[in-house]
Parts: C-alpha cells; sequence; structure tokens
C-alpha cells in the first residue's frame, strides 16, 4: 500500500467480493449484525471509507455482542481519532474498555490513556493506563506499565 490506506488496483475487486458479502451477511440475519458489522467496518476503514466503517462499527456496537461489540467500539475509536475527533475517540475507547476480554480491555484503556495523556487529563490518563497495566501478561499492559513510568 506503500504509505497509502488505499488498496492496489489488483485488490480492489476481492475488497469489493468481501464487502458484498458483509453487506449479504448483515442483510440477511440482523440479529447477528456484530460479526459482520465489525469486519465489514475494518474493511471499509482499511479501504479508505470511513463514513461508512463508522456506520458499520456503530451497529456492532450497537448489537451488544459480548464479544464483538467491544472490538467494534476500539476500531471506532481509532477511526475518530484518525479523523482528529478526540472527544468521540475517548468515548469509544472507554467503552471498549468495559470488555470482558482482559486483552482487549487493557488494549482501549491504554489507548485511551495515550489520548487523555495528549489532552492534558493526567489524572484520567494514569487511571487508565493502571488500568490496562493490571494485565501485564498483554502487550498493551506492558506499554501501559512503561507509560506509568514516564508520565509526569
Amino acid at each position: 500500500m506503500s504509505g497509502s490506506r488505499r488498496p492496489s488496483t489488483n485488490a480492489v475487486p476481492a475488497l469489493e467480493q468481501a464487502r458484498t458479502n458483509f453487506e449479504l451477511a448483515l442483510a440477511y440475519d440482523p440479529a447477528t449484525v456484530g460479526w459482520p458489522g465489525l469486519h465489514l467496518g475494518r474493511l471499509l476503514h482499511l479501504s479508505g471509507d470511513l463514513r461508512a466503517a463508522e456506520k458499520a462499527f456503530r451497529a456492532s456496537v450497537a448489537s451488544g455482542h459480548v464479544a464483538h461489540a467491544p472490538v467494534a467500539s476500539y476500531h471506532l475509536g481509532r477511526l475518530h481519532e484518525e479523523l482528529g475527533n478526540t472527544e468521540t475517540a475517548i468515548a469509544a475507547y472507554r467503552q471498549a474498555g468495559e470488555s470482558a476480554d482482559p486483552l482487549q480491555a487493557s488494549a482501549a484503556t491504554y489507548q485511551l490513556g495515550r489520548l487523555l495523556t495528549g489532552t492534558g487529563d493526567l489524572e484520567g490518563a494514569r487511571a487508565a493506563f493502571q488500568r490496562a497495566a493490571a494485565t501485564r501478561n498483554t502487550w498493551y499492559g506492558h506499554l501501559a506499565d512503561d507509560a506509568l513510568r514516564t508520565l509526569q
């Protein structure tokens, strides 16, 4: 992809087919929107269609699926961070941080701490990093532990 989020022209037909398949899965059984919504959102984000990605992520989050909704919320946070919507990204990371999955929760709370540091909310950042660091057996737990040592 050489510096761009846009896929190469060779990948475009495969991406369009994947998009069609995810959209068909959503239409076939809306009760299971969590999984296809999450993956459609990731595909759309990767291909640069950020507004459509946001819609797919929000549908997955709204599904309340115990595994897919927190991951979609995490990706929604990343998307809004990319767009410069810091407050919306913070809200999405907070929601993803409530995941029962320790890996997902530590990733989200680490990202939350990083964003809060950037806004100057050092107390909030410290709390987020402490929560992420509590899962020391995860990559984000280690990153959060390092961030806590350098946080002023």
